[in-house]
């Protein structure tokens, strides 16, 4: 059972989860060992170096990108297209992280993650029309987002709709009442 690339996958989420990165790292790789060119241990892999706390951030995305590419070129799949852009961005690599998102949003229209991912990245380069239609994709197809909701809230608010802006982080605070960004939003002056 212990050889087994399921379970040893499980068992590594379940480490990521409770923030055990090396506990994590190991069960992964075992899955790969028990089964080379795992595309799935690869993008789970990808996704614990985007998380994990342990190490130099920049050393972290690098290899998580590495990787997400092995994985993508084995099987090319939406959630590693959107790990691998995250991995993009984080280490400054704008136009990769922007086609790598594109990519994932091409692969399954349906993929609210790629939507949020690439709104927030175009916001932040004042791409702002682009990343409003994104955002409202994002909260269409995953109403349940915090994240998208408040992101959508703080582009509203960027382009003066302001009564809109308002309704966004009231809802993301409904699903996570912890949303900070959310919260920053609502109580700032005028809001």
């Amino acid at each position: 059972m212990a050889s087994r690339p399921d379970y040893l996958c499980k068992v590594g989420r379940m480490a990521q989860r409770l923030g055990r990165w090396t506990d994590a790292e190991n069960a992964f790789l075992d899955a790969l060992k028990a089964e080379e060119g795992l595309p799935l241990g690869m993008v789970l892999l990808g996704s614990l170096f985007l998380r994990r706390t342990d190490r130099d951030p920049a050393t972290n995305a690098r290899t998580a990108k590495a990787c997400l590419e092995r994985a993508i070129a084995a099987a090319p799949s939406q959630m590693a297209l959107s790990f691998l852009g995250t991995a993009h961005d984080r280490l400054g690599e704008r136009e990769p992280a922007i086609e790598a998102f594109r990519r994932a949003i091409a692969l399954d229209e349906f993929y609210a993650e790629a939507y949020l991912n690439l709104g927030i990245l175009l916001a932040g380069d004042g791409e702002n029309e682009e990343a409003e239609v994104l955002l409202r994709k994002a909260t269409q197809l995953d109403p349940n987002s915090h994240r998208a909701h408040g992101s959508l809230g703080a582009m509203l608010l960027q382009l003066g709709k302001h009564s809109e802006a308002n309704e966004e982080p009231k809802r993301a605070i409904e699903i996570d009442p912890n949303d900070a960004v959310a919260s920053f939003y609502l109580n700032r002056p005028g809001g």
